[in-house]
Order: structure tokens, then C-alpha cells, then sequence
């Protein structure tokens, strides 16, 4: 038989174990490091790309890194001049560098390349804008890399409007991006280019 004595003794042993948990519990609590949210993220400024292009963009790339094929839909081959998706989500402080080709003998020498940052249809982060200063373009290959890989290496440097542009290109821009696209062809000098958008 086990008396009151032995009996209180476990009792107490008892209540000492859970105040041992119930203290190196709180000493848990109190010493571990508060976690912190990460730092916001800068504002989405489009979720997908419409570019229309005559003739075609041969590589786009954001923040210096070459976007994959994976990513980009043709939605419309117009006698060789494109339309396409551009499935990247573009933030605020981001840069966009397109390479895009002419064919100079085509067409009597007509160009096109215009794009709109989308949400929707009908709703944008940006246009091309060939008065906007956040637009550039770089017409020599050997400068290219580091117009591709700088965010704001060039960036006063050579965008122009075009006086010739391709008949088509504002009306599939409307139709695939949206009615109220109001954006204008951008270029460089040169048939083969690199255009650049610093996104603010």
C-alpha cells in the first residue's frame, strides 16, 4: 500500500516536471529570433506582353536574362511580320530588351515593332512610346550585351519614331491587346536593333 507520503511526493514530482516544460517553453519564446515579412515586392507593372513586330523579334529579354521560347505564343504570322504573347510578369524597376529585325527589301522598307504591358485586355502597365524617355535602342552588336545586361547603360541613346511604318501593325496591336491601345512603333537606326524599357 502506498501511503499519503509516497503519494505527495510524486504529486510534487509531477508539478516540478510540468513547471520545468511550462519555463524552458516561454525561454523558447522569448529567445527566438521574431520573424520579419520580406520586403514587399516593387508594384506589378504588366502580367503578359503583346508585341507586334515587322518583321520579327529574334530574342527578349528581361533584367538581362533571355526569356525562354517556353514563354512566348505566336498568335498571328501576317506575310511574315508577327504578333505574339509574352507570358513574364514585368514589375516597376525591371528592363526590357527586345532584338528586332527588318528586311529592308520587303515591303518597300516598312518597319514595325510596338508592344503593350498588359493586365487584360484593354488594361495597361505601359506602351511603346517613342517621346517617352524610357525607351532606347542600341544598333551596334558589339555594344549589345551590355545594353542587354544594364538597365541604364545607353538609355539616352536612339529610339525614333518610324516614318514608314508597317500599314497593319496599329491595328493588330488594338486587336490583340485591346481596343484602347493608344502606343506608337518604336525603332532605332539600324534593320536590326535592340530596343530597350526601363519600367518605372
Amino acid at each position: 500500500m502506498i501511503d499519503r507520503r509516497t503519494r505527495g511526493i510524486g504529486a510534487t514530482t509531477a508539478i516540478l516536471a510540468a513547471g520545468r516544460i511550462a519555463v524552458t517553453l516561454f525561454v523558447l519564446c522569448i529567445s527566438a529570433p521574431a520573424s520579419r515579412p520580406d520586403p514587399a515586392e516593387p508594384p506589378l507593372r504588366a502580367s503578359y506582353l503583346v508585341t507586334v513586330a515587322d518583321d520579327f523579334v529574334v530574342d527578349v529579354y528581361l533584367n538581362g536574362k533571355r526569356v525562354p521560347d517556353s514563354k512566348r505564343t505566336m498568335l498571328e504570322e501576317r506575310f511574315g511580320a508577327t504578333t505574339e504573347r509574352v507570358d513574364v510578369a514585368v514589375r516597376r524597376g525591371d528592363w526590357l530588351v527586345f532584338n528586332v529585325v527588318n528586311n529592308r527589301l520587303r515591303w518597300g522598307g516598312a518597319r514595325y515593332f510596338a508592344v503593350a504591358g498588359c493586365f487584360a485586355t484593354n488594361e495597361f502597365g505601359f506602351v511603346s512610346d517613342s517621346d517617352s524617355k524610357q525607351w532606347s535602342a542600341c544598333d551596334d552588336a558589339g555594344a549589345a550585351p551590355r545594353f542587354i545586361a544594364r538597365r541604364a547603360y545607353r538609355s539616352q541613346s536612339g529610339i525614333q519614331a518610324i516614318n514608314n511604318p508597317w500599314p497593319d501593325g496599329d491595328g493588330l496591336m488594338r486587336q490583340y491587346a485591346g481596343a484602347s491601345w493608344n502606343g506608337t512603333p518604336v525603332w532605332g537606326h539600324a534593320r536590326s536593333t535592340w530596343v530597350k524599357l526601363r519600367v518605372d
